[in-house]
């Protein structure tokens, strides 16, 4: 905040007391925020004083513009707008528009006419008019103005009006502020645009600047991402290092910490990282920044969830200790961090009540509960505890089994997704949520199938595999000449919701749940398959993994299944034929359910692959070469 500048003295006893009045204002403050009191009181106190100065204001703009005036008239809107801006934590409309409104009553009283369009700073500044009473609280307006356009993504109109006051010592920490908010910026922007060596040199820019703690901790986790992309591991763990050291907000350096040390492979070092990100997420702070003055703090906006900084919530790092911990083979520990997160979800708000939207949803910043049941289901089946992995699906269809729709209508040539009749209840209005019910309750039954052949029920297991099956086959699809049918109006005469069948055109939230139907749809046939196997009964095994096939053409494993189970019924001419194909395919590119499937069919994937395929392929081609077709 400034004290008011001097001025001549026109109405000496007015301007002389609202002077006066500023400057205590001012002192008041600056006692306020020198004080060791709590951030509550202080909001009073500076809630108190943003009155004070608006009254002031209003007083001061209720008479004409004065050149004289102007100098303590512009203080004060500064004072206001900062003050404001500290409260609200952010920028706003208004208070561009304040801006503006002074800027204009400048070019007032200095009789100049307002223009159409064009630069008021540069008009301002290149008047000779202009009073040199009046370069403080102007260079002040500045540092606000290039704030807010720096907040909105304008560093265009940033950078012209820092040349404005470049050579100026006025306002300086202002302009420090602002020229290292825009480095941070820029290399952010570099840095998701893959710039690697721009974005460091403008990172490096900003690590230089006029950065408070909390600040620099970003910039040497960004730095640290930037030199870790680049292949610089050891110049990387540095600036983690040097981020660690900042004191505040720990969690994207250890985040990113974790990414570093995946990439090179020191699982423990990874895996450790992540259990002090999970510590670090459930210690309470405030990332609050001071009330006054504006800093970088305030001009650089919280980081996205695309963002590298991001380090998300302590659910999300415990979901991603556990998913890591199953990845890397160390299952018992995964098993006993997923129960940890899913109490600590059930013991929380968002099922507290069995609220049904929180507990599909998960929230914005948290894992799907629905999904971290199935996950944990997946990891008790991996350490062999069949019957806790059966009550956790159990209780997971207790929570979703009325959710899930009778039927599910894909509609050809129309690329949109909207309710049709239902059976079930409404989800929020959004019939996508249909899609992803059915896929868990299907992912639940499919666990319970392989549960109970854990523990040797393989009645059960064909049983639960059934019901699988049974929910998958709800989604049929709806033929344009049913469609076009009954003067068009098929949906008063079907069950179930209806989707588009034009999957390039379906927004990713349908088109995601509808790829992994298709995969459970395979899994859950090859799975009964070997079931059947498994109980002498090769012709019923035949049938599933040729459905299998017809499924996902693509799955070498579903084919490979299918190819033993030919052989082994004597099909030699059929086995071979498709023995031919798969080698004619083993160079090729195969599909790659990498990158889509969520982590609990991942597991149930590695379950019922063919483990040495090349194995069985050399042993085939033996057999072949031994006995060949006729």
């Amino acid at each position: 905040m400034s004290p008011g500048s001097s001025a001549p003295q026109v109405q000496p006893s007015c301007l002389g007391l609202w002077r006066e009045e500023n400057d205590r204002l001012v002192r008041q403050w600056r006692q306020v925020v020198a004080q060791d009191s709590g951030q509550p009181l202080k909001q009073q106190a500076a809630h108190h004083a943003l009155e004070q100065f608006r009254g002031l204001l209003h007083r001061l703009q209720g008479l004409p513009s004065a050149l004289s005036v102007l100098p303590l008239e512009l203080t004060v809107l500064a004072n206001t707008l900062t003050l404001g801006v500290g409260l609200a934590q952010r920028f706003m409309k208004d208070h561009a528009s304040d801006i503006q409104q002074g800027l204009e009553r400048v070019l007032n009283a200095q009789g100049v006419p307002l223009p159409q369009s064009g630069d008021l700073w540069k008009i301002i500044f290149q008047s000779p008019f202009l009073p040199s009473e009046m370069l403080c609280p102007l260079h002040h307006l500045v540092g606000l103005q290039g704030a807010i356009w720096l907040t909105d993504n304008h560093p265009g109109d940033l950078t012209m009006l820092l040349c404005t006051v470049m050579n100026s010592q006025d306002a300086r920490s202002l302009k420090e502020v602002l020229l290292t908010a825009a480095a941070f910026h820029q290399g952010l922007r570099e840095f998701h645009a893959g710039n690697l060596p721009l974005a460091l040199s403008s990172l490096q820019k900003a690590a230089f600047g006029l950065c408070p703690r909390p600040v620099l901790a970003q910039v040497h986790t960004a730095l640290g991402a930037c030199h870790r992309k680049m292949g610089h591991p050891q110049r990387a763990l540095l600036h983690l290092l040097e981020a660690l050291k900042a004191g505040a907000g720990q969690g994207p350096p250890l985040l990113e910490a974790a990414r570093l040390y995946r990439q090179l492979g020191h699982t423990t070092a990874e895996l450790d990282s992540l259990k002090l990100l999970v510590e670090a997420l459930s210690i309470p702070h405030s990332s609050r920044p001071p009330l006054f003055p504006i800093g970088v703090e305030l001009v650089i906006t919280p980081p996205s969830s695309a963002s590298s900084l991001y380090c998300g919530t302590q659910s999300q790092a415990k979901h991603l200790l556990a998913s890591r911990c199953l990845q890397t083979g160390r299952n018992e520990e995964a098993v006993e961090q997923y129960l940890d997160l899913l109490a600590s979800l059930l013991d929380g708000p968002l099922t507290r009540g069995m609220q049904r939207s929180g507990f599909l949803s998960g929230g914005s910043q948290a894992p799907r509960a629905p999904e971290v049941f199935l996950e944990t289901a997946a990891a008790l089946i991996i350490v062999g505890r069949f019957q806790d992995s059966l009550t956790v699906c159990e209780e997971l269809l207790s929570r979703i089994s009325l959710l899930v729709p009778q039927k599910l209508w894909l509609r050809q040539g129309e690329p949109r997704l909207r309710p049709a009749l239902s059976s079930a209840p409404s989800l929020s209005g959004n019939p996508s949520e249909h899609l992803f019910c059915l896929l868990w309750a299907s992912a639940a039954h499919l666990l319970q199938g392989q549960a109970h052949a854990g523990l040797g029920a393989r009645r059960e297991a064909l049983e639960e595999f059934s019901r699988c099956l049974d929910l998958l086959f709800r989604m049929q699809p709806l033929h344009r000449d049913v469609d076009q049918g009954a003067g068009g109006n098929v949906d008063q005469g079907l069950s179930g919701d209806v989707i588009s069948s034009h999957e390039d055109e379906f927004p990713s939230e349908v088109c995601l749940p509808m790829k992994i139907l298709q995969r459970l749809k395979s899994v859950t046939l090859i799975s009964r398959g070997l079931e059947w196997v498994a109980e002498g009964q090769d012709a019923r095994a035949l049938r599933d993994f040729l459905l299998g096939v017809q499924v996902c053409p693509g799955d070498r494993n579903a084919s490979l299944h299918l190819l033993h189970v030919l052989w082994r019924l004597e099909r030699k001419e059929e086995a071979v034929a498709l023995y031919q194909r798969l080698e004619a395919q083993a160079n090729q590119q195969q599909e790659d359910s990498e990158g889509f499937l969520p982590q609990y069919l991942e597991s149930f994937m590695n379950w019922i692959r063919i483990t040495d395929q090349e194995s069985f392929m050399q042993e085939l081609r033996k057999s072949l070469q031994r006995h060949p077709c006729p």
